[in-house]
């Protein structure tokens, strides 16, 4: 596994600061991950060889489409965390995370403890959140169509939604299209070659 630290991250993130603090986050972060990830399915046990890059640095690589550290953002359906609890540790201050699985919102409430880090849980079906955000995310969570459904019930007018994507992205663009209207802009990814980070704006519903 790649050592985490400070030169790590700069080869692959050379715009973003992480200081020795939030590294030791990270640290703990991993090692409560490997202890819990025996009995929740939280990640694939194999990218657990390449964690730092696999899920701390893939989650980070948004963080130059984020302006601002206060801005309101939302993570729909965060699983182990990723991306929102990554980006929360590097100083993003106003980070809800949303989970259905409630033995995972266990987990992420362990994270906020022993890694000292603020972030708002919501046990809940993604669809039952009712607030507004300036940021809408999610990590490999689900199709792109629900994804929309889901950001235009709890954006602002003004909100963009930060998507990771596989290598699927543009056969779900496509699909996405028969329901949404939308404009977006696509990302390459610095941790997998096949996948993007799709940017999507002015979301709304086709209607006829």
């Amino acid at each position: 596994m790649n050592e985490l630290s400070p030169d790590l991250f700069k080869s692959y993130l050379p715009k973003l600061t992480v200081s020795r603090e939030t590294i030791e986050k990270y640290e703990i972060y991993f090692s409560l991950l490997k202890q819990w990830n025996k009995t929740i399915s939280l990640v694939q046990e194999r990218t657990l060889d390449d964690f730092f890059i696999r899920h701390i640095i893939d989650s980070l690589q948004i963080a130059n489409l984020l302006p601002a550290a206060n801005l309101k953002i939302v993570d729909i359906g965060t699983g182990a965390g990723f991306p929102g609890m990554a980006l929360a540790m590097c100083g993003y201050n106003n980070i809800s995370l949303v989970e259905s699985n409630r033995k995972k919102c266990i987990f992420l409430n362990e994270v906020c403890l022993k890694a000292k880090t603020s972030v708002e849980i919501f046990n809940e079906r993604a669809e039952n959140i009712n607030g507004k955000y300036d940021f809408i995310l999610s990590r490999a969570c689900s199709s792109l169509t629900n994804l929309l459904s889901l950001m235009n019930n709890v954006s602002r007018e003004t909100s963009t939604g930060i998507f990771h994507k596989g290598s699927t992205f543009l056969i779900e663009i496509e699909e996405a299209r028969l329901k949404w209207d939308f404009d977006y802009e696509l990302k390459n990814s610095i941790t997998d070659k096949s996948s993007k980070i799709i940017i999507v704006k002015n979301v709304g519903r086709k209607y006829g």
